[in-house]
């Protein structure tokens, strides 16, 4: 039977995209989704489990910059208690390294081995679509009938950012949508130390925020190589230069982008143009300086984690509301955050590290009604944000929460660094020393931000796989060299791009806008 309903479910499929093209079809911001019953079928579910006896586990996978927490299983049993009585399912953590999380999941995804729900950072939202890994959330009314609290949370817009072909494949992170553009990071003591009066830059003196400008950062950066030697002066993760630091919009992937997304839906090769040119050459003359360490290219090391060790004196992060507060936990030092860019949501907002389920899922009944909760659930949100009560944290005093008596950055058992991969750490305790009222302004940040006329197209490659694959091989031969400066661009980029070319770039970019141009007709998009 359930053989029978997918094939049924891809006719239907087949015949939705024919009416799409054709204008015919709804738009793909569909209705809010209504919920399959009035929640007897969830509250059964988890009713014949606890009476069972028989709870079976549902394995949570995602990254984070330190490896596995020491904490990782002690906090998994608190979770637990919460999920057993509620729903009957044990949880098991499973957090992975950052450096090796790709290939890990990878290898577990195409292996059998057991893991339940993912966060898709890193793996890649479609990468995992076209391998066959996911699960498709809707199938037999699932997130319907054990997904209500999901439904509640989201607008059709954003689940709609995580749809392949009308598919439900994911479940957008509750987090900033948007991004402020080119920050930088910087430690107020090394600041100090060279004589920047950064606190008079503030336009406000509640901002988290220094908008400035490159001469100022170059400026400080010459003084900070020039004060510290042994150190790195500037540091950038290449896994994210381009899309932290260009106000361009990049659909699923960075092979035909909007350069100018607030006013056009025309694709354009990234690699030829001015803008990607600029970013290349900036970062090579900052290599040239010596601000760039010559094992850049090499490292593993979370940014923060070379900061903590006194190693580095700057690094590249995205902007929001509380980032300040943020990365002066992770650091484990306060820190100034400086923005050169705009703020800026793009159409891969909402399927950037989405929530997925494997396709192998032995369980996915249990394995949704865990993701429900983590959307739901304020106590269970703030277990895998910040750990066990009285062991990392504990009450302020003025409903904040802050490191338990004796604890700190350091020596914390789990002291989770990727609370923004998190399903929803807008209903989890706020930490000490950021605003109570952070989630209404990070909403209002996110409503606000510059955003893209494609937001919540999504890109099937299927048809052009073999090119995806083809071009990612090119992009990942150069991308390290161009985008940490070891590689003159007036060199680098040319060759680059010729082999883009030879791999199918062209033919790549005009499939993508023939979807894009698809999708616009079916939303009234101009």
């Amino acid at each position: 039977m359930k053989r029978f309903l997918s094939m049924l479910l891809v006719a239907c499929l087949a015949l939705t995209m024919i009416f799409s093209v054709s204008g015919l079809a709804v738009a793909e911001d569909l209705p809010r989704l209504e919920k399959a019953d009035d929640g007897s079928a969830a509250a059964k579910a988890a009713q014949d489990r606890i009476d069972s006896g028989k709870y079976p586990t549902v394995v949570i996978a995602f990254m984070t910059w330190a490896g596995r927490l020491q904490g990782t299983d002690r906090v998994a049993e608190k979770m637990s208690e919460i999920t057993r009585e509620k729903i009957g399912v044990n949880v098991e953590l499973m957090p992975m390294d950052s450096a090796s999380y790709s290939q890990n999941m990878n290898l577990m995804l195409a292996s059998g081995e057991q893991v339940d729900l993912f966060n898709a950072v890193s793996v890649g939202f479609m990468p995992c679509y076209n391998k066959g890994y996911l699960y498709d959330l809707e199938e037999d009314d699932l997130l319907a009938t054990y997904g209500q609290g999901i439904i509640d949370t989201f607008t059709s817009i954003e689940l709609g950012g995580c749809r392949v072909g009308g598919t439900l494949y994911g479940i957008p992170v509750k987090k900033d949508d948007a991004s402020g553009k080119f920050g930088i990071s910087i430690p107020t003591k090394y600041l100090d130390e060279i004589g920047v009066d950064w606190q008079s830059m503030y336009a406000n003196p509640e901002d988290e925020i220094i908008y400035t400008d490159f001469d100022f950062i170059e400026d400080t950066f010459a003084k900070l190589h020039e004060k510290y030697p042994d150190k790195v002066t500037f540091y950038t993760d290449p896994g994210s230069t381009v899309s932290q630091c260009l106000a361009m919009d990049y659909p699923s992937d960075m092979f035909g982008v909007l350069l100018d997304p607030t006013n056009s839906l025309e694709l354009s090769d990234l690699f030829s143009s001015d803008m990607y040119y600029e970013l290349c050459e900036r970062f090579y003359r900052w290599n040239q300086n010596g601000w760039i360490s010559p094992d850049a290219i090499t490292e593993t090391n979370a940014t923060t984690t070379q900061v903590k060790a006194g190693s580095l004196c700057a690094y590249k992060t995205a902007t929001k509301p509380g980032i300040r507060q943020q990365e002066s936990n992770l650091c484990g030092t306060p820190v100034a955050i400086f923005q050169l860019g705009p703020d800026f949501k793009g159409s891969s907002a909402y399927n950037t590290m989405p929530w997925a389920m494997n396709q192998n899922t032995d369980d996915p009944i249990a394995a949704m009604q865990v993701l429900n909760l983590l959307y739901t659930d304020p106590d269970l949100a703030t277990l895998i944000c910040w750990g066990e009560e009285g062991k990392e944290w504990q009450e302020s005093g003025d409903g904040h929460i802050k490191f338990a008596e004796g604890v700190d950055a350091q020596t914390s058992e789990f002291y989770n660094n990727v609370n923004w991969q998190m399903p929803n750490q807008f209903i989890a305790r706020i930490w000490e020393g950021d605003s109570l009222d952070l989630w209404e302004r990070m909403q209002n940040w996110n409503d606000n931000a510059l955003t893209s006329k494609a937001m919540g197209f999504v890109f099937d490659n299927s048809d052009v796989s073999a090119e995806y694959t083809a071009l990612t091989n090119v992009y990942n031969e150069y991308q390290r060299q161009l985008e940490l400066g070891f590689l003159n661009p007036d060199e680098g980029i040319p060759k680059m791009e010729e082999r883009l070319k030879s791999a199918g770039l062209e033919d790549y970019i005009a499939e993508k806008q023939a979807q894009l141009n698809a999708w616009a007709e079916a939303n009234g998009i101009q």
